[in-house]
């Protein structure tokens, strides 16, 4: 049997609150799923395997629709302080995981594919974060490191791992890609009514 370290994991994030959207947008309907249905098969289509969900707000709803999954939950009593401390949780689990590259992806880009995460999977695989950019502006999911997951535990508040980004502890290597609906997010009532009318 081999004992290998695996070579990628990934931690989705679904613990926000929505607060602009007025209900749980992890669990709204899309392409024959929910959003978060989505992007737990959009992850393994890639070939991630190893996968954890946080939770937080609707955990027990969350944690409903992930039966149907081989996922693992991972629950943050602190989700309501922002999502610094879903991305703390992530690490956490990710750090016991031993995998040498950790994905953290949210929940809510309904045109992220297994052509965007297998692209950042073949970049610089010394690089100490990865994600991509469209034109010009820095977008979601980041592919870390290992060595970076101990900072990434330490994060609390609003922001995510792009605090480290903003401080220089590390240093982002960004994988240009040219499909604007990787831009493509939802917040409010009518950006999943505009995303509906597609």
């Amino acid at each position: 049997m081999s004992n290998e370290r695996p070579q990628v994991a990934a931690v989705v994030l679904a613990a926000g609150l929505s607060r602009r959207l007025g209900r749980s947008k992890q669990l709204l309907p899309w392409r024959g799923t929910t959003l978060l249905g989505y992007t737990i098969a959009t992850l393994q289509s890639a070939g991630v395997s190893q996968i954890a969900v946080v939770t937080g707000h609707d955990a027990a709803a969350v944690v409903a629709e992930l039966a149907k999954t081989s996922v693992t939950v991972v629950h943050n009593p602190d989700y309501a302080e922002g999502q610094g401390t879903s991305v703390a949780c992530g690490a956490r689990w990710a750090m016991q995981s031993n995998a040498r590259r950790v994905f953290f992806v949210p929940c809510d880009q309904p045109f992220l594919s297994a052509q965007h995460i297998s692209a950042l999977l073949a970049s610089d695989q010394q690089a100490a974060a990865v994600m991509p950019r469209v034109a010009g502006r820095p977008t979601s999911p980041v592919l870390w490191a290992d060595h970076c997951l101990f900072l990434l535990t330490q994060l609390t508040g609003e922001q995510g791992g792009r605090q480290l980004f903003a401080n220089g502890a590390v240093t982002p290597t960004y994988i240009e890609f040219t499909t604007l609906d990787l831009l493509q997010d939802i917040d409010t009532p009518e950006d999943y009514a505009a995303l509906c009318a597609i």
